[in-house]
């Protein structure tokens, strides 16, 4: 959450999982992020993960190298501009993100399922099926 959040008068709101935002320059706030509505959204905290959902060229050899997928995560400061980590490790600061498209990532990734787990669900489900079956329909 930048300082703009805090002691700005223009219309803000917290942003949440899944909202796209977007990197835009201010003369006066330098880069901010603006969410829906056009409104900036504040970051909730640091440590937040940031999806990249739409590049746009940089000046930043880093940043240049980023791909729509790759999590970055967002740092604030009260006396340096707000930074983002990227997955190398290097930091940037959120004025080489001007283009960029991003929305929060939750916090953990859910694991995907395991192979014996969704063929046990599939059978589940299809003797399930079979037992709702009206009993002139299994005559048939």
């Amino acid at each position: 959450m930048g300082a703009y959040c805090l002691f700005t008068q223009i219309p803000h709101h917290a942003a949440r999982i899944g909202e796209i935002l977007e990197v835009w320059w201010s003369d006066y706030y330098g880069a901010a992020l603006f969410g829906d509505g056009e409104e900036i959204a504040c970051i909730p905290h640091a440590g937040c993960r940031l999806e990249i959902v739409a590049t746009a060229p940089t000046a930043h050899r880093g940043v240049n190298l980023l791909l729509p997928g790759h999590i970055v995560q967002f740092r604030y400061s009260w006396f340096l501009p707000d930074r983002l980590t990227l997955p190398s490790g290097t930091k940037a600061w959120l004025g080489h993100f001007v283009g960029f498209k991003l929305q929060l990532a939750p916090d953990m990734m859910a694991s995907p399922p395991r192979e014996e787990d969704l063929i046990r669900r599939l059978q589940r489900t299809q003797s399930d099926f079979r037992c709702r079956q009206p009993v002139s329909a299994l005559r048939a």
